[in-house]
């Protein structure tokens, strides 16, 4: 009888895994198309994973140019070497203070749109912060960051 129930449970938490890795893929292709920017999911960790550099695409006959622009190149492809992976932190309710310094490095290292910001900051959400978010949203669809930040710092 356990053991049926332990199955039970086993089952709903794969359905909710799955759901959510689907919702999650969903919000990672409206943020590349939104961003313009380069969004893997790490599997070993709990959240999408937005690589340093936009996504640039040199047409050919650029490439081939010299000076400035490879001085850039190799500028840029040093900053993707030295920040290998940049995670926005997850919040769960301590320290908002904290949380809202270290997410907003992270959007100015991803040069992150205001608009873009309250989205990634949802992901972010652990425990009960999450039901905290969504009413949030429900008082004010259009919630913006910084209206996050007053929220959360009451």
């Amino acid at each position: 009888m356990l053991e049926g129930g332990l199955n039970e449970v086993r089952a709903s938490i794969a359905d909710v895994q799955r759901t959510l890795k689907e919702n999650q893929a969903n919000l990672i292709a409206m943020m590349e198309k939104c961003m313009g920017k380069s969004v893997a999911v790490d599997e070993n960790s709990s959240g999408a994973v937005v690589h340093a550099g936009p996504v640039i695409q040199i047409p050919s006959e650029k490439t081939d140019r010299v000076g400035s622009s490879r001085i850039n190149d190799e500028a840029l492809t040093e900053f993707r070497h030295s920040v290998k992976r940049v995670e926005l932190p997850s919040f769960d309710g301590d320290d908002p203070a904290g949380w809202i310094s270290r997410a907003e490095v992270y959007f100015r290292v991803q040069n992150t749109t205001p608009e873009v910001k309250v989205s990634l900051a949802q992901l972010c959400m652990e425990g009960s912060t999450i039901h905290f978010f969504n009413s949030l949203l429900r008082e004010n669809e259009d919630l913006s960051w910084d209206g996050l930040k007053e929220a959360l710092l009451e």
